[in-house]
């Protein structure tokens, strides 16, 4: 007696295309993971510009007060590692500009090193993810992308933030 799947026409067909599939040497296996192409110097260089900025404060000063100063712009502080100069953090927010609402996360490392008397050096390192829900005739449906790193913009825009709460101009008169 044929089975549900092989006596239903669709079933029936992905059946047959999965047999013939198969047969055929075709495979539904995952793609293999492999290590990233590694970037030139030249790449590297641009990368470390856009990433990074040179802080007027010694990094004695950067900790805690990163920590604090990460948290009142929305981030949650992962972890970190004061004598790495290290701070994992995450934030998620809904983009309000856009009628579907996409939720919108970033997760970041940053690396704070001395640099020369006085100054620190601050560098980012962040993927961005999105989620979007769509309401189809089936019900809903979710659209997901990433990107591997901040553009130039948003790396100015975040060191910006960073640098005016961390070392705000002195008070006239000072």
């Amino acid at each position: 007696m044929p089975t549900w799947f092989e006596r239903c026409p669709v079933g029936g067909l992905v059946g047959c295309a999965l047999s013939l599939g198969f047969s055929l040497g075709c495979s539904l296996a995952y793609p293999n993971l492999s290590v990233a192409p590694l970037p030139s110097q030249a790449q590297i260089d641009a990368l470390n510009t856009v990433q990074s900025r040179s802080l007027p404060v010694p990094s004695t000063q950067v900790f805690p007060k990163v920590l604090g100063v990460l948290m009142d712009m929305g981030y949650q502080v992962r972890c970190a590692n004061q004598e790495l100069g290290q701070v994992n953090i995450y934030q998620t927010w809904y983009d309000e500009t856009r009628a579907a609402r996409p939720e919108l996360s970033m997760e970041a490392t940053l690396l704070f090193q001395t640099e020369g008397t006085g100054s620190t050096r601050v560098r980012i390192v962040a993927t961005g993810r999105w989620n979007l829900i769509s309401v189809g005739r089936h019900g809903d449906a979710t659209v997901t992308g990433a990107r591997p790193a901040l553009d130039s913009v948003e790396c100015k825009r975040f060191l910006e933030q960073l640098e005016a709460r961390l070392c705000p101009p002195p008070a006239p008169g000072r």
